[in-house]
């Protein structure tokens, strides 16, 4: 991917939205890309991860592993999105585990020019403020899920929150879903089939329609 590449795909990025053409260059002139084999863990509790990441392409997830080894993905990003963000505002250090669900590419940017960005556009920390908010609310939405809904109920609430005209179109294996929702892969199916008997959902392929029961 060379520079001209690089800046049309990343000026539609929202974190970078606001950019003029300058700024944009400027990004563009000083990142680096980084590119992360799928299963590969790229940043860990026990390794620092200072700067601005945002992905180009591909997918990642930021997961906990339990003392018994079990594992709980907490959020999944696409293209266009940041992560990082809480050890850029801190020691560095990550509260989980970073790895790639494909063959990922990662613009990188380092604190310095981060800290330039954001002095000359006040609008790109405004936009990291919103990203970590939203991701406050959706890690505090998926404690209580776990924690207080049964498997049914946390299913829904994940179905509802990605739906587009009470559809979804799951990205994800049921093995990776099943770590978001909290339950073993075979209970998923389980639980998915007796939701498609009671006519809460209609699931088709990778295509999962709401009905409401």
């Amino acid at each position: 991917m060379n520079a001209t590449e690089l800046k049309t795909r990343i000026r539609s990025f929202p974190i970078f939205s606001t950019l003029d053409e300058d700024q944009l260059d400027r990004v563009v002139n000083h990142a680096e890309i980084l590119d992360f084999p799928k299963k590969a863990l790229f940043f860990s509790e026990d390794k620092s991860a200072q700067g601005l990441h945002v992905l180009l392409q591909g997918r990642v997830k930021l997961f906990k592993i339990s003392e018994d080894g079990k594992e709980q993905t907490i959020f999944v990003f696409g293209p266009g999105e940041p992560f990082c963000l809480c050890s850029s505002f801190s020691d560095g250090r990550l509260p989980a585990n970073l790895g790639a669900l494909e063959d990922s590419r990662v613009l990188y940017i380092t604190p310095g020019e981060l800290a330039a960005l954001v002095r000359e556009d006040p609008t790109v920390h405004l936009t990291m403020m919103r990203v970590m908010a939203r991701r406050l609310k959706e890690a505090m939405d998926m404690i209580d899920s776990l924690a207080l809904k049964q498997v049914p109920s946390r299913l829904m609430a994940y179905f509802e929150s990605r739906a587009e005209d009470g559809v979804v179109e799951l990205d994800l294996s049921y093995r990776e879903l099943s770590k978001i929702i909290g339950i073993t892969p075979e209970a998923l199916s389980r639980t998915l089939k007796r939701m498609a008997e009671e006519g809460t959902v209609d699931v088709d392929g990778n295509t999962v329609r709401l009905l409401g029961g």
